[in-house]
């Protein structure tokens, strides 16, 4: 069963391995655990069965008016469940009150995005792998 989770209570590095797949330079469990507690908010997809987080998704924000969005991350092995739908509508309403809420995509995954209500926007970005 999975249960969705607003805070890392329980949680430490240990316990975020398997993400980033495909990556060009993938971030470490220690890394990854230093973003989520350093969000303004944070949703755990928690499968309780096998006691492991599954999936996340992350929120920055100034706590008035804007909130960003980074990442929203599923296991391959968890993926086409829902999951990553299900952490998708918990964050919107953890960001209700917000009247911008932004996040950049991939242009492949803006269809998934687009059944949220969110709309296809320009952005600038600086990608230091590249």
């Amino acid at each position: 069963m999975i249960e969705y989770r607003t805070s890392l209570e329980s949680i430490n590095p240990n316990d975020l391995n398997g993400f980033f797949v495909g990556w060009v330079k993938p971030l470490t469990p220690e890394q990854h655990y230093i973003i989520l507690k350093n969000s303004s908010f944070v949703v755990l997809a928690y499968d309780k069965e096998n006691s492991r987080v599954v999936g996340f998704i992350n929120a920055i924000s100034d706590m008035v008016h804007f909130a960003f969005i980074p990442m929203l991350e599923v296991l391959p092995e968890y993926q086409h469940k829902g999951i990553g739908s299900n952490l998708f509508k918990t964050m919107l309403e953890l960001l209700d009150d917000f009247t911008c809420i932004d996040l950049m995509c991939d242009k492949k995954m803006q269809g998934f995005y687009e059944k949220f209500g969110m709309f296809k926007s320009h952005g600038m970005i600086i990608r230091k792998y590249n």
